[in-house]
């Protein structure tokens, strides 16, 4: 494993470097291609306009209109929304060498006399300038793509004009005479207010959810904020732009956009009025890839689009770093899960090996006093002691070793019961007074065979404890038993019990103290552990098998309590049992306490 994470972790920065180059570009061509359909969108409007409602030679001289109502109605059918034009108007020449103006009335299918408009007047004074040229042949371009928009952007002016036949080498043929010119007025604001935002959120996606900030400005020196997805979009986008395209204009390199325009109004692509209007305004033919001439540009808005992250390289790099932190972070647990197994199989290795030696130590607690029974039941039994002192004295050591049996049993069975479950049984208020005294009352002949000193010191009026009596005495004892069983040769035992204050509330603190062995440092973090014997226990070969201070901690942890230890090597230890106070609850009266004892001890 320490071979293999390593270098699949290399692998995953390589791979996830690949994946972020991949990304980037996808990203970029999706980009790229989404802003080509919105401008496309825009643009084909435009050309269905130009196609559809150009006036021409044929419609000029229908006097009934029916060939011109016919394409009306096909470009309205075919717009995205028949709104975005408000009117249609015709100016060419009228009687005395005058400009007459008509306008388009759906209604009627004619062309009705009108008024120009104000905001006209820089085109009527443009027209008026060329009117000199109406009828007349001439070799110059009537009006170049730039000059389509009126000056107030909102109008469309294209020139009507026949075409001279191919030339004889193939070469496109010239303008001839201008004969009028095709008005169609915009209604920008509706184009602005609804025809973009919604291609916007038809290819981005709602403005709340898009991963960009997109905008349309004019082309101009003013950069007139046409749109913004949400506002501050267009301010975000002037420190830079992930994608800029010109739209919302028909360029001499967007033929196609005009035979599309064509063929969704279902009209010939190769009629003679639909050609003049490439020759018209272009001047060229459609395949010819001259390059355009100045002031052929005809878009007058930048669509403007930056990813929200700064950049789309932005993007990627933080995508890439959060895939590598997951990436490494998963491989990092991995780690760890093969360390923690590492240590478990270990630590299971060891309360294996531990629990063998309790085996091994709870079978010699089990056979040395079984042997010592055994031995002196068979000596009393066959007579070889017959004198009433030592018959007495192998008495008391089939009592003693049989109270050690007992003892080892019950602990072996406390153990038991607390991995099951059953730390603590029924609980009722006592006194920590009556818990001390029935304590050194069952250690007592323990404390008189090994001539130990024993100092008690419980201060009166201690709060009482909600408790299991017989589990917290069982603790108190194996605290006792330790502390004689490594006090030395002559033993010090001080047993103390007082009330004391925490963060939470009121609590009991029963102290035991002796002045033994003492635990070294080492040993002091797993002396509670089930089956530990302290290095000082095992050089010294003192029995025991490593379950009395785990059964200490375990009831009472159940009681709600705590044990804490202090020890220094060669001067002794001191073993702490906190015990919560029962709120609200006096402690029994010391009378009942004092019959309830002699009960219990009778």
């Amino acid at each position: 494993m320490l071979i293999l994470l390593p270098v699949l972790a290399i692998l995953q920065f390589r791979w996830l470097g690949q994946l972020s180059d991949a990304e980037r570009e996808r990203l970029q061509r999706n980009l790229r291609a989404t802003t080509s359909e919105i401008t496309s969108a825009l643009d084909l409007e435009l050309a269905r306009v130009m196609v559809g409602l150009q006036v021409d030679g044929l419609t000029l001289n229908d006097e009934a209109w029916d060939r011109y109502a016919e394409r009306y109605a096909a470009w309205g059918a075919a717009a995205i929304d028949p709104a975005i034009v408000r009117g249609v108007l015709l100016a060419d020449a009228g009687g005395a060498g005058s400009v007459r103006l008509r306008r388009w009335n759906p209604d009627t299918r004619t062309f009705a006399p009108a008024e120009w408009p104000e905001a006209l007047a820089p085109v009527r004074e443009r027209i008026r300038a060329a009117h000199h040229q109406f009828g007349q042949k001439h070799e110059g371009i009537p009006i170049r793509p730039s000059e389509l928009f009126g000056p107030d952007g909102a109008s469309l002016v294209m020139p009507m004009s026949p075409m001279a036949p191919i030339e004889p080498d193939g070469s496109p043929g010239r303008l001839t005479h201008v004969f009028g010119f095709t008005i169609v007025l915009l209604d920008l604001p509706l184009i602005e207010g609804q025809v973009l935002p919604s291609l916007v959120s038809r290819y981005f996606g709602p403005p709340r959810t898009s991963d960009y900030h997109v905008a349309v400005v004019e082309r101009h020196a003013a950069r007139r904020v046409v749109f913004e997805a949400e506002p501050g979009d267009a301010k975000a986008l002037a420190h830079g732009t992930d994608v800029a395209v010109d739209c919302f204009g028909v360029g001499p390199d967007q033929f196609p956009l005009l035979r599309q325009a064509m063929a969704s109004l279902r009209l010939p692509p190769r009629s003679e009025p639909r050609r003049n209007l490439f020759f018209s305004i272009f001047g060229r033919r459609p395949g010819d890839n001259s390059a355009p001439r100045p002031g052929d540009e005809a878009e007058r808005w930048r669509l403007l689009v930056r990813h929200r992250a700064g950049s789309l390289e932005a993007a990627v790099s933080h995508a890439r770093w959060r895939n590598l932190a997951l990436s490494f972070g998963i491989l990092m647990l991995m780690t760890v899960s093969v360390g923690l197994i590492v240590i478990a199989a270990r630590r299971a290795q060891a309360l294996a090996r531990q629990q063998m030696e309790f085996v091994a130590g709870v079978s010699h607690e089990l056979r040395t006093p079984v042997s010592v029974i055994g031995a002196a039941a068979d000596n009393l039994a066959q007579g070889v002691v017959t004198e009433p002192g030592r018959v007495k004295q192998y008495g008391s050591t089939i009592q003693n070793e049989a109270r050690r049996l007992g003892d080892t049993v019950e602990r072996v069975l406390q153990f038991a019961g607390i991995q099951a479950g059953r730390a603590s049984g029924h609980r009722v208020i006592v006194s920590p007074a009556e818990i001390v005294e029935d304590a050194l009352a069952v250690s007592a002949p323990a404390i008189a065979d090994a001539g130990a000193t024993l100092e008690r010191d419980i201060s009166p009026g201690l709060p009482a404890v909600l408790a299991e009596p017989a589990a917290l005495r069982s603790a108190l004892q194996n605290l006792v038993g330790n502390a004689i069983k490594y006090g030395g040769p002559t033993p010090w035992v001080r047993v103390s019990a007082r009330e004391a204050s925490s963060r939470r509330s009121r609590e009991i603190q029963i102290l035991v103290e002796d002045r033994g062995l003492g635990i070294p440092p080492a040993d002091l973090p797993h002396v509670f552990e089930p089956f530990y014997r302290g290095t000082e226990a095992q050089s010294q070969q003192i029995h025991g098998n490593g379950l009395g201070l785990s059964i200490v901690r375990s009831i009472v942890e159940a009681h709600g309590g705590r044990v804490t230890v202090a020890s220094t090597p060669g001067k002794g230890s001191a073993f702490a049992i906190h015990l919560p106070a029962a709120a609200g609850e006096p402690a029994p009266d010391p009378a009942a306490l004092q019959v309830a004892g002699g009960h219990r001890r009778a």
